[in-house]
């Protein structure tokens, strides 16, 4: 950062306790710009950006290559300092949004920019951070001067969808048998018999399964159970898996001839990334196994897709702000503002968000926001559950994905 900028920072009001954002979310902040000497601005924005982006190399030497994609889901900019030969002008795929506009010159001192944004009413992918891409959400400032570089600095926002509690299909259960006859090492059969309580869960719930094993042959197992995630990445005709256990145990012993009930209950962790279907580049699936484990021999098992939905973000308010947090006075009256008498560019556009009357909400401000109903191209509807059938390969347990 330049010697006469002594700070430029990004400060945004969380909307609730887990600080988590949805669509059609107020995003409300401040940028905080404290100079030492004065200084002359060409352009002086902050932008809301919404993106999916994946990459990765294979091969060696010659042959190594690298496959990336990206996939916008939105832009959103204010400018605090416009130049004044672009003032007016449109910016493709982007959404511009008018706030308190300021003239070239910043005095020395302290000094504070609000800004507004509302995200989009848009079927967008939660936050995400895998193995070879990730969705992010990110506030940007960027400060040019004259004959200077550049001044950037950014802050990532948390997104979740938004739980609208509307998918009764994941409410209904999944059952599957499974049923082995010994040749080899023993003699007689064994069966199991596994049924979830739903398909679809929350973060933080409990996966509930009720499993019947009868090992009626001459051999002892074990009742193993797992739920695993699976990322996929697609750039240039490319895909590229990879795989995480979440939940592995195993319960007790069956021996020789018993017929056994399991209830068996797997905590989902809180943060888990929930499952990911509406995103062209990158998604994020989950298979339930509930498994025999037999020795020197196939072992029966019973595979099941599994959801997980966006917990409850009906939180209650926030008490205050975060600790640590220092309110900020309105802007400095040793800005330099526009010449008296002359509005804001583009005012007869875009209408000024700070005046509380003309405060934009979903559905509103169709000229300023895009259509709440609107889905971007390459966007799906939510995710729901796989037709399951007990006879499908681990494969064809995640349907849509290319192997």
């Amino acid at each position: 950062m330049s010697r006469s900028i002594k700070e430029l920072n990004i400060h945004y009001d969380p909307i609730n306790e887990s600080n988590i954002f949805s669509s059609g979310d107020i995003v409300e902040g401040r940028v905080v710009l404290e100079v030492t000497k004065e200084i002359k601005v060409d352009h002086f924005f902050v932008k809301l950006t919404g993106d999916a982006n994946v990459s990765w190399t294979e091969g060696s030497g010659d042959d190594r290559k690298t496959y990336s994609d990206h996939e916008r889901y939105f832009k959103l900019k204010q400018y605090f300092i416009q130049e004044s030969s672009k003032e007016g002008q449109s910016e493709k795929n982007t959404t511009l949004v008018i706030g308190e506009t300021y003239g070239p010159v910043i005095r020395p001192g302290s000094h504070v920019f609000p800004f507004r944004f509302q995200l989009p009413q848009q079927n967008m992918p939660s936050s995400f951070k895998g193995y070879y891409g990730s969705v992010k959400y990110v506030i940007t400032v960027k400060l040019k001067r004259p004959w200077k570089s550049s001044s950037t600095t950014c802050t990532e926002l948390s997104f979740l969808p938004r739980n609208d509690g509307t998918n009764d299909h994941l409410l209904q259960p999944l059952s599957g048998t499974e049923e082995k006859k010994m040749t080899f090492f023993g003699s007689g059969k064994m069966s199991m018999t596994a049924t979830t309580d739903k398909t679809g869960y929350m973060q933080g719930e409990t996966i509930r399964v009720s499993v019947d094993v009868d090992n009626s042959s001459s051999r002892n197992v074990k009742l193993k159970y797992s739920l695993m995630q699976k990322q996929t990445f697609k750039a240039e005709g490319r895909t590229n898996n990879t795989f995480k256990d979440i939940v592995k145990e195993t319960k007790d012993r069956i021996p020789s001839g018993k017929k056994t009930k399991f209830i068996v209950d797997m905590n989902l962790p809180r943060d888990l990334t929930v499952t990911i279907e509406n995103c062209r580049i990158i998604k994020v699936q989950y298979e339930l196994k509930v498994y025999l484990d037999v020795s020197f021999a196939f072992d029966p098992t019973v595979k099941f897709p599994v959801v997980i939905l966006p917990a409850d973000q009906q939180c209650p308010p926030c008490q205050g702000p975060p600790v640590g947090f220092q309110p900020y006075l309105p802007p400095q009256p040793n800005l330099v503002p526009c010449p008296a008498g002359q509005p804001p560019p583009c005012a007869e556009l875009y209408p000024n968000l700070y005046d509380p009357t003309a405060l934009p909400h979903p559905g509103a401000a169709a000229g300023v926001y895009p259509d709440p109903n609107a889905m971007l191209p390459g966007f799906h509807p939510t995710p729901s559950a796989p037709v399951y059938d007990p006879n499908q390969s681990t494969k064809e347990s995640f349907p849509n994905v290319p192997y």
